[in-house]
């Protein structure tokens, strides 16, 4: 117990805790993969080897496409990634984290909104992927409307009195490339943000993630993710 104090072994908790995440190992036998887990953890801090959910833990780019919706923990734990690298609200400025997301109506909206990407026949596996989603506040989603990124991010600035540096700080607290975003290049986007949320993924799990550039992910997004 004096153990989980020490930054080592707290480290090891989190990465056990993200790979078990992102590796989608833990589904509807949580209690038996729990019980697997707790003894290779306890060795594991003693210096043992990895656990196995640490060691089986692995997460195809392909997947962030077919993330579309709360229920896959995946999709909530890269929310909890964004809000953990320090995401903005894109008109506030405030920091979205535990208490913003209950005090000020926090849900997961789309970055080029769903009418946009419709009106230009866009790919729903795409727009409606995580890759195109963002923890903002309800109002600031209301303000940025079914218009252009080009538009609304124009609308904040003038309407709402942000400086352009100011919004691209608030943008690139979400890992968004902000060139693509200004220029309404979905396309690009895409590419760039869902690399850079891999990016994010890595980090949590401690593990790389393999396939950013093969054959799959070249077709799925239309480009390499390295």
């Amino acid at each position: 117990a004096d153990k989980i104090s020490l930054y080592g072994v707290k480290q090891k908790i989190i990465q056990w805790y993200w790979c078990g995440v992102f590796g989608e190992q833990y589904g509807s036998a949580n209690e038996t993969r729990f019980a697997m887990d707790l003894p290779d953890v306890v060795q594991w801090v003693e210096s043992g080897p990895d656990p196995r959910t640490v060691r089986d833990a692995s997460f195809a780019p392909t997947r962030l496409l077919s993330l579309q919706s709360r229920l896959a923990a995946a999709y909530k734990g890269l929310t909890a990634l964004l809000m953990k690298n320090g995401s903005k609200d894109f008109i506030s400025g405030t920091p979205v984290d535990l208490n913003t997301y209950f005090n000020n109506a926090i849900d997961i909206h789309h970055v080029f909104p769903r009418a946009w990407c419709e009106s230009k026949m866009l790919p729903r596996e795409k727009w409606n992927s995580v890759v195109n989603k963002a923890p903002l506040a309800a109002g600031t989603n209301r303000f940025i409307s079914g218009d252009a990124p080009s538009e609304y991010l124009a609308r904040i600035q003038k309407n709402k009195q942000v400086t352009t540096a100011n919004l691209d700080d608030f943008l690139m607290s979400h890992v968004i490339p902000v060139d693509a975003l200004r220029s309404d290049d979905f396309d690009i986007f895409i590419l760039r943000r869902a690399s850079a949320l891999l990016g994010l993924i890595e980090t949590a799990t401690g593990k790389v993630v393999s396939g950013r550039d093969s054959e799959e992910t070249l077709k799925a997004f239309g480009g390499t993710l390295t």
